[in-house]
């Protein structure tokens, strides 16, 4: 529910695009995410000085430039797309985690993998279909 939320959010501000869009994405998700880890668990945290640096380029290229990429693209595409997009992630991480980790993929994650391609496919075919008896 809250990605269909965000997607729509995102359409409906017009307005808003680009590197505005990322940055208040992510300054609103910083804010609710050190809001509920205060109240959960304080704010103590002990980093070690070998992770600072993976932590920030992972903070750098995937959330930063990763969301800038995103959102500044979402205006330009239909929901469905953007959907499939989304529904895409997951199985990226499946698909690099057996790739380049060496991961086992277990059965179920196999099925999983299959069913958000035919999903994709599905959603994408049957989109063109319906714009082109509308067309």
């Amino acid at each position: 529910m809250m990605y269909s939320l965000m997607v729509i959010c995102n359409k409906k501000a017009k307005d808003i695009a680009g590197l505005e869009n990322a940055a208040l994405q992510l300054l609103t998700g910083f804010l609710t995410v050190a809001v509920f880890v205060g109240l959960k668990q304080g704010y103590a945290m002990e980093i070690p000085a070998e992770s600072l640096a993976p932590v920030c380029i992972l903070g750098l290229l995937n959330t930063g430039i990763g969301c800038y990429l995103y959102f500044s693209s979402i205006g330009n595409l239909s929901v469905q797309t953007v959907a499939i997009c989304g529904y895409l992630e997951p199985l990226s991480a499946v698909f690099f985690s057996t790739v380049l980790l060496k991961e086992a993929m277990l059965p179920v994650q196999f099925l999983g993998a299959v069913l958000i391609l035919g999903g994709a496919m599905f959603g994408e075919l049957m989109g063109q279909k319906h714009l082109s008896v509308r067309g």
